[in-house]
C-alpha cells in the first residue's frame, strides 16, 4: 500500500511540474510557406538611395514580425502584425499591419516572406488598406531593408542582403569584411532565422548599430524625428 501511495505521489509531482513548465507558443502563426510555389521577377522604376528612402519614407523604425494575419493572391500581398521597437521618423503606431510583396503563390527572387520574429530596419509608407488597422508598407520591396544582426555579446547590427542600399550609406565601417565578427553574425542570424542558410545571403553590408545611428542623425531634422 505505501508503494501505490508513493507512486501516486511521484505521478501527481510529475504532472504538477508539467504543469508549470513554459508552455509552447500555440498562438503564434506562421506563413503557409515563405516561397511561393512561383518565382517573380521584378524591376522597379525607382532604386533608393538611403537618403531618398529616408526622405520620402513616412516612417522609419526597426521593427519585429508577429504574426501572419493573411494574404491577398491576386494582388500578391501578404499581411503581418508588427511592433515597433525604435522608431527615427514618423508617427508610426507601435503595434501596426505590414504589408510585404509576394504571397504563398508567387514570391519576388532572392525576397521569401517574412516570418514571426524577424527584426527588421524598413523604410514605411502608410497604405489604402481598410481591412486591417495602421497598415504600412516597405518602400522599395527588398532594396530598402536591413536585417538587424547580432554577435556572440549581443551588440547589435544591421545587415544589407543585396548591397543595394548599404552602397549609398555613408559608413566607413563595413563589418562584412571583418572576419571574425561577420562569421558571429551570420551564424546568429541564421539560428535565428534558417532561411538565411537557405538563401545564402552574403551580406555585403553590415554596419554597427552607433554608426547607423550617427547616419540616421545626419539625416533627421528635429521637426521629423520620432
Amino acid at each position: 500500500m505505501k508503494t501505490f501511495l508513493r507512486f501516486i505521489f511521484i505521478c501527481a509531482l510529475l504532472v504538477s511540474a508539467a504543469g508549470c513548465a513554459a508552455p509552447s507558443d500555440e498562438t503564434a502563426v506562421l506563413p503557409p510557406v515563405r516561397r511561393g510555389s512561383a518565382e517573380i521577377h521584378v524591376s522597379f522604376e525607382t532604386t533608393y538611395t538611403f537618403a531618398a528612402a529616408f526622405s520620402e519614407a513616412d516612417a522609419v523604425a526597426r521593427i519585429e514580425v508577429g504574426n501572419w494575419l493573411a494574404e491577398d493572391i491576386a494582388l500578391q500581398k501578404t499581411y503581418y502584425e508588427a511592433a515597433v521597437l525604435q522608431c527615427f521618423k514618423g508617427d508610426i503606431p507601435g503595434e501596426f499591419t505590414l504589408l510585404q510583396d509576394g504571397c504563398s503563390a508567387e514570391t519576388l527572387r532572392n525576397y521569401p516572406l517574412f516570418t514571426r520574429g524577424n527584426e527588421l530596419f524598413v523604410f514605411l509608407k502608410e497604405a489604402a488598406v481598410t481591412e486591417y488597422a495602421s497598415p504600412y508598407w516597405i518602400m522599395g520591396a527588398f532594396m530598402t531593408i536591413l536585417d538587424v544582426a547580432y554577435d556572440d555579446d549581443g551588440a547589435r547590427y544591421y545587415s544589407d542582403r543585396y548591397g543595394i542600399l548599404g552602397e549609398t550609406m555613408d559608413i566607413a565601417a563595413n563589418y562584412s569584411l571583418q572576419q571574425e565578427i561577420f562569421a558571429e553574425i551570420y551564424s546568429r542570424s541564421a539560428e535565428a532565422d534558417p532561411i538565411v542558410a537557405d538563401m545564402r545571403y552574403a551580406y555585403p553590408y553590415v554596419f554597427a548599430e552607433k554608426d547607423l545611428i550617427a547616419l540616421l542623425e545626419d539625416q533627421t531634422p528635429a521637426s521629423e524625428a520620432c
